[in-house]
């Protein structure tokens, strides 16, 4: 019998219809059928009474103290306008004064903040209110020593001299730290480029991997630095596809984020058990861009065979970019992922510039596995095969032409929200 499925995309949803018979797996998240925005609120304050692995934020500040507040940028999804309200409502119980508070957005090598981008993100009242900042990966930096893995930590400076440290992240599904939030807002977060470089080299470790953080030497490298800054408290949220707060931990960098891994896991984790032929992947929400599309690829591959087809969802809502950058982008696909690796840890051990960064390997392992067709209403067929992807024009026309070339015996799994997706292991 022919069933209909959906895969967000970008503000609306692309739809399919599959026989029942050729399913193996079709996965779900298990979300709350309502969030109101006093939902969220409740959410973030039980976190913050109830912290694990410290005191409340409100004992641990005092008056007098400099704090650093720290966020995640644009390219999280993370509302941290609903968060940081509650968050200085603490600081100002602990007495801490307005004009001790500096909010520095995260960015890693990321491009700074707009002003129109700050304001969204944070609100408007909080950036006409406090001082806000966009980190700079090659300037104002201190180095706090070296972490056991040999790892430069070069972090911004004035996180580093402040009296506390705090920071507003969110977990969620990522390729190389296994997930968001914890340590990873101070590295690559507030870390210098240097830094970046030489903990995301340990990427080809099979354990730094998306749905894994214990054993993870890129997050528990990050994980020691931010021990060495001092990270006093996190607050990290859960978020279902639309971006609304459906779970937050708050306390020690590690500890709480491990329990809100856990709750994410509840959520988002999908066992890995038989391989399909094909597998239908959403790359919602984080899919307004070709390349933070790609961060939903590695997902896919325990879920599909060697050589399956991976049907890529993706809204690429920012379009394709000019021409000479999907041809640079195609040529590193056809590097060998092997190769590429190398280049990657040698360009890090020299400190230099690498001619590729470690999430282009990961989405080079996928291309050189498996066939990848996106399918996207803002990049055309050309534009998808000048970055060396293949292209389907719906969903249904890459599903039937997958089915065609595996024959009658060929089975489908349906990943609808491949961006938030981990797979978990027994």
């Amino acid at each position: 019998m022919l069933r209909e499925f959906k895969v967000p995309c970008g503000d609306s949803e692309k739809r399919f219809l599959l026989d029942d018979k050729l399913l193996l797996y079709h996965f779900e998240p298990k979300l709350p059928s309502k969030v109101t925005l006093k939902d969220e609120e409740t959410k973030v304050r039980e976190a913050l009474e109830r912290p694990i692995g410290t005191d409340r934020l409100r004992e641990i500040l005092e008056p007098g103290d400099r704090v650093v507040l720290l966020t995640d940028d644009w390219t999280r999804t993370t509302p941290v306008h609903k968060v940081i309200p509650l968050v200085l409502q603490e600081f100002f119980e602990a007495g801490v004064r307005e004009k001790d508070i500096t909010i520095i957005v995260a960015t890693g090598t990321h491009e700074p903040l707009t002003e129109t981008q700050l304001r969204r993100k944070l609100g408007s009242k909080i950036v006409e209110k406090f001082k806000v900042e966009n980190h700079d990966p090659d300037r104002n930096l201190v180095k706090v020593g070296a972490s056991s893995r040999g790892t430069p930590a070069f972090i911004n400076r004035r996180v580093v001299e402040a009296d506390k440290k705090v920071a507003i992240g969110g977990i969620v599904a990522h390729p190389l730290m296994g997930y968001g939030g914890g340590a990873k807002i101070i590295v690559p977060g507030v870390a210098g480029t240097r830094t970046i470089d030489v903990n995301h080299a340990m990427g080809d470790h099979q354990k730094a991997f998306v749905g894994v953080a214990d054993g993870n030497p890129v997050r528990e490298d990050a994980e020691e630095i931010a021990r060495m800054v001092g990270l006093d408290f996190i607050v990290n949220v859960i978020m279902d596809p639309k971006s609304r707060i459906i779970g937050a931990v708050a306390g020690d960098v590690v500890k709480a984020h491990r329990a809100g891994v856990e709750e994410y896991n509840k959520i988002y984790g999908v066992k890995v058990g038989e391989e399909a032929d094909i597998v239908v992947l959403g790359s919602s929400p984080r899919d307004a861009t070709v390349f933070h599309g790609t961060f939903a690829l590695p997902t896919a591959t325990p879920f599909v065979k060697e050589g399956g087809t991976i049907v890529w969802v993706a809204a690429c809502l920012a379009g394709a970019g000019d021409r000479e950058e999907r041809l640079a982008f195609r040529e590193l696909m056809s590097m060998d992922p092997d190769e590429m690796i190398r280049s990657i840890k040698d360009s890090a051990r020299r400190g230099e510039e690498s001619l590729a960064s470690i999430f282009d390997w990961h989405t080079c392992k996928v291309l050189h596995r498996n066939k990848v067709v996106l399918v996207s209403d803002n990049i055309s067929r050309s534009e998808a095969e000048e970055f060396g992807f293949n292209y389907g024009e719906s969903v249904q026309e890459a599903l039937d032409e997958a089915l065609r070339k595996e024959g009658g015996s060929a089975r489908v799994t349906v990943l609808p929200v491949g961006g938030l997706t981990v797979p978990v292991y027994d």
